[in-house]
């Protein structure tokens, strides 16, 4: 095992230097599986305009993300990027999946209510009062799957009547609705 030298510092000023080994590959690993053990799948529900960057940065900072949209397409640039998840080199992701049992840090599936099944946090983002209306109460929607105790969080700028309704449909289920609007300025 490779070591270095490393300038420690004391709050009496005083500076040394000491011998530390390297992290190798390995301990790589066992920290890149705590900090996924450590963080909860969210589902993420509308890829859009203001949702794909949202995801992404999510994605970004390690979160497993459950995705769907409306578009498939949209979830395509998700599965191209699960390739390079975290911008880590192959070797350290191959470490990070056999630790974990995957390699991917997203499952793209085929409703709003597959996502509620697989995960405890929602955030939605949608364009219209419709869209999330459906994605809530549809016949797949939100609200067939959610478990008690979820947190949905809705992103959508939407209509605050239509918020209001579905946070009372949700809290009929068990689960909290956090309405967080957002807007594109």
């Amino acid at each position: 095992m490779a070591a270095s030298l490393w300038l420690r510092g004391a709050a009496s000023g005083l500076r040394y230097w000491s011998q530390r080994p390297r992290p190798a590959a390995a301990s790589l690993a066992v920290v890149c599986s705590r900090s996924m053990a450590s963080k909860t799948p969210v589902g993420f529900i509308g890829l859009g305009n203001m949702g794909n960057p949202m995801a992404k940065n999510l994605m970004k900072h390690g979160y497993p993300l459950i995705i769907y949209d409306v578009f498939p397409d949209a979830c395509k640039e998700f599965q191209e990027a699960g390739e390079q998840c975290l911008g880590f080199s192959l070797e350290i992701l191959l470490l990070c999946a056999k630790s974990l049992g995957h390699v991917r840090h997203f499952c793209v599936v085929s409703s709003p209510a597959d996502v509620a099944e697989k995960a405890d946090r929602i955030i939605t983002m949608l364009p219209t009062s419709i869209n999330a209306i459906e994605a809530y109460s549809g016949a797949n929607g939100i609200l067939k799957k959610v478990k008690k105790g979820s947190l949905l969080i809705d992103s959508s700028t939407i209509d605050p009547a239509v918020s209001k309704e579905l946070a009372k449909e949700v809290e009929k289920m068990g689960a909290v609705f956090m309405d967080a609007p957002v807007s594109g300025a």
